[in-house]
């Protein structure tokens, strides 16, 4: 049993907007994530979002939205709340909201890989370069629920990397995350 904790708390500071209502392929960017997320075999799934528009849409397609009121003190905040507001799992499988090119095929690798070692960390690589979505297995829980401001798990993944399985995936863009509008002008260019 793995949770999905999609993450849609930040300011989007670097792109100077809220990037999660950007328009991508017929959708809002927001909106790949949920249904990739739906289309595959959850446990639970919830979003945590300080945007009403963004709960709303997700209550839309199924998903629970959870409020952050505290999304100025970081990532950190969205771990937490995800972590709190879903029942206990074996895995709990962090999504960003800005990674729209991730394929249903590579987070059902990830969920099988994480299925047959359910006590270690799984995250996706292509080469050298990490990325999201990442598992964590719950006897991690306690560690990611003592990270404070904009921290992610990178830290709970240094600490036990003896415990970390990478999966190498296929293509690059699955990776790729939107944090500035070169980025964004990048995947509007981007053929599959």
């Amino acid at each position: 049993m793995i949770n999905a904790i999609i993450m849609a708390s930040g300011y989007g500071r670097r792109m100077g907007k809220d990037k999660l209502l950007l328009p991508f392929r017929d959708k809002l960017l927001v909106e790949h994530i949920i249904e990739k997320v739906m289309g595959c075999d959850f446990y639970n799934r919830v979003i945590v979002s300080r945007d009403e528009r963004i709960l709303s849409l997700a209550a839309k397609k199924g998903i629970k939205g959870i409020e952050n009121d505290n999304a100025y003190k970081g990532q950190s905040e969205s771990i937490k709340l995800g972590i709190i507001n879903t029942l206990e799992a074996h895995g709990y499988m962090f999504f960003t909201a800005d990674q729209p090119l991730i394929h249903i095929e590579t987070i059902k690798l990830l969920m099988h890989t994480f299925n047959k070692n359910s006590n270690c960390i799984i995250v996706p690589r292509f080469g050298e370069k990490r990325g999201n979505p990442v598992i964590f297995p719950v006897k991690f829980v306690n560690e990611l629920m003592l990270i404070d401001g904009d921290k992610g798990g990178k830290s709970v993944i240094n600490n036990h990397i003896k415990d970390v399985i990478f999966v190498d995936i296929k293509n690059e863009y699955e990776l790729m995350d939107i944090d500035t509008y070169e980025d964004y002008e990048k995947i509007l260019n981007i053929k599959e």
